[in-house]
């Protein structure tokens, strides 16, 4: 008996390629965000840009503020950038690990195996989920801050009003690739289950087969 190959599994491996472009949009997006919003303090502190006699809008008093001010804000969005980079990097290659590992022809597949796969799955949306909103929330209050109102006003004496204390776009497009990826983990988890069902059914066709094949034998050998 010949095992037709699963389109639902083919299907699975897709969305799990998927899944880790996305995780790595999350991670690329959450890293751009502390370059873009840390303002001039990254180039002071990398010792280039304005700190290497380049043009500065700032100078003397205004300056040093704009670096106290800009470290300050850089400190308070710590937690969303190392737990960002944490879970978007943590999850991308832990489904890398489950896709290598579930490429496989389903009739080698061990049956718990397609079980985890949907735990995973299901596991990684709730939390992809959980993180959007406190990320949104952390991220808006940060903005609101006397910190980030102090800053946005400073530098737009300068006219710098693109640093301001609204929701980044760098913010929002990792927090829409992360609502990609609680949709494409949903779909893993039906895909799992409905390889898991199909495993069942072709190992059950199989047994069966096999006591069939059996049966004339035993029939045969009592009239020998």
């Amino acid at each position: 008996m010949m095992f037709v190959l699963n389109p639902d599994s083919l299907l699975l491996g897709v969305v799990q390629i998927v899944e880790v472009i996305l995780n790595g949009m999350v991670l690329m997006c959450i890293v751009a965000s502390y370059f873009v919003l840390a303002g001039f303090s990254a180039s002071f502190a990398s010792g280039g840009g304005f700190g290497n006699n380049y043009y500065s809008p700032f100078e003397g008093t205004e300056l040093e503020q704009v670096r106290q001010l800009d470290q300050q804000y850089t400190v308070l969005r710590a937690p969303l950038i190392y737990g960002g980079v944490a879970v978007s990097l943590g999850l991308g290659v832990l489904t890398m690990g489950v896709l290598l590992q579930g490429a496989k022809s389903l009739a080698k597949l061990p049956r718990k195996w397609l079980v985890l796969e949907a735990a995973f799955s299901l596991l990684a949306a709730v939390g992809y989920c959980t993180g959007i909103g406190v990320f949104l929330h952390v991220a808006l209050r940060i903005n609101a801050t006397d910190t980030c109102k102090r800053r946005e006003r400073l530098y737009a004496r300068k006219g710098l009003t693109w640093m301001n204390c609204q929701l980044a776009g760098t913010d929002g497009a990792a927090a829409t690739f992360a609502c990609l990826l609680v949709i494409m983990y949903g779909v893993s988890v039906v895909l799992a289950l409905r390889s898991y069902r199909e495993q069942k059914l072709y190992r059950d066709s199989r047994e069966q087969h096999r006591n069939y094949s059996e049966g004339p034998e035993y029939l045969w050998s009592g009239t020998l």
